[in-house]
């Protein structure tokens, strides 16, 4: 009698199996999507160029009514400073230099300036004896300013930028500029800017930079 119940018993449980491997066969398995990232990669445009950094920001300028003379002069941009106070040098004065570059229009005649904005600790002069000096390398350019005399702590001048004197600007960086001043009493203060510390500071690339803005 026991051993019909064990088999009893056993059959029971083997049915029970069975019935639920059938459920579990029916059952459909929804395999996981395989979520794809995609990267977007922006592609370089033709004709980049990387790391080059050329202002081409113009002044707001109007043609004379007069002259009819029209004129498209780069903005402003610090060329170079002094911050050093030692009297040997530069006669102790300190300041900022600002250059722009002008290209003046009138008929068929084009022709360049260089204009200069000093900002200066002392008062000082420009007159028809002043110039500023750029060297590179072996080679001295001489630009001298124009118009009447000026004096002051702030003082804004030009001079002219002929054509061999751009052509050369455009290819070849400053090794020191050289900014010869004149005092009250006539004598020359020579403040020179080249790049050798924090004190007297040049960017040495301005005219390749900048000169790009006219080709």
């Amino acid at each position: 009698m026991k051993k019909l119940i064990s088999v009893s018993v056993l059959l029971f449980c083997f049915a029970l199996l069975s019935a639920q491997n059938k459920d579990q066969t029916k059952k459909q398995v929804t395999p996981q999507k395989k979520v794809q990232v995609k990267t977007q990669v922006t592609p370089q445009k033709k004709g980049q160029v990387k790391n080059e950094a050329i202002s081409c920001q113009w002044q707001k300028n109007e043609a004379d009514p007069f002259t009819g003379e029209s004129a498209k002069t780069t903005s402003w941009e610090v060329v170079g400073y002094n911050a050093g106070t030692n009297t040997a040098i530069n006669n102790g004065i300190t300041g900022a230099y600002n250059f722009a570059v002008s290209e003046n229009i009138q008929k068929k005649d084009t022709s360049f300036m260089l204009l200069i904005r000093t900002s200066t600790s002392q008062s000082l002069c420009l007159n028809k004896d002043s110039k500023i000096l750029i060297k590179s390398g072996e080679t001295i350019l001489t630009i001298n300013f124009l118009g009447g005399p000026q004096c002051g702590k702030n003082i804004t001048s030009s001079g002219i930028l002929d054509t061999d004197t751009r052509k050369f600007l455009r290819k070849h960086p400053i090794d020191l500029l050289r900014i010869q001043f004149y005092s009250d009493n006539n004598a020359i203060i020579n403040v020179d800017l080249k790049n050798v510390d924090t004190s007297a500071k040049l960017d040495s690339d301005y005219f390749i930079k900048t000169l790009r803005c006219f080709e």
